[in-house]
């Protein structure tokens, strides 16, 4: 049910910031059909009032952050060719369904219900549309291109999950278990966001031979 009408365009915003400045400097030109970018939702009358979230939405939305992972982890990997970007997708796939699994099991325990907001199903829709330009017409075909638009992928998601985490989740959250969860969560996006940062450094400047 929508309870509240949001900054999402502010919010993706932000997103893009945090996952495209994790890196070296080598990370934040790269050309336009390395990155594929979201289209950001018209604000529109929506601008100054802020979604307010339940603990169930709370929830909700950790799932469908951890589920979009996964999908672009089982997409990413057998398209990509350089090594080290295979083996970080299938990094993604196994412990992003881990942690979707030990959440899982701890919203069991907590009783709470997952519901879903109009957060958590925009973050859906930005998967889906993350993997529609990855299909598209103007995405790289193979080699270090394509590498380069699949890591984008995952630091536009992983971005988005850890400022929206610090800017909606934990602020509102109010189980307690709920709470370390997220910490746990933000760590990890943190650590993704870093990796995948130094590998698409490494592809935009590959290590000099001496």
């Amino acid at each position: 049910m929508r309870t509240a009408k949001f900054w999402m365009g502010t919010l993706l915003a932000g997103a893009l910031a945090l996952g495209y400045g994790c890196g070296s400097d080598a990370n934040k030109d790269p050309t336009p059909q390395d990155v594929p970018q979201q289209q950001v939702p018209d604000a529109g009358a929506d601008a100054g009032v802020v979604l307010t979230l339940t603990d169930a939405q709370i929830a909700r939305v950790l799932q469908v952050a951890n589920e979009g992972e996964v999908m672009l982890g089982q997409y990413a990997a057998p398209l990509a060719t350089d090594q080290a970007v295979i083996d970080f997708n299938n990094q993604m796939v196994t412990e992003h369904t881990a942690v979707k699994q030990r959440l899982d099991a701890l919203l069991a325990a907590e009783g709470i219900t997952p519901e879903d907001s109009p957060l958590s199903l925009q973050l859906q829709a930005e998967v889906q549309q993350l993997m529609d330009v990855l299909q598209g017409p103007n995405a790289p075909a193979a080699g270090a291109a394509l590498d380069l638009a699949l890591l984008s992928a995952q630091l536009n998601a992983h971005a988005r999950t850890a400022f929206i985490g610090d800017s909606l989740l934990t602020p509102q959250a109010t189980n307690t278990a709920l709470q370390q969860e997220l910490a746990s969560e933000r760590q990890a996006v943190q650590t993704h966001i870093n990796e995948a940062s130094d590998l698409q450094s490494v592809i935009v400047l590959p290590p000099v031979e001496p």
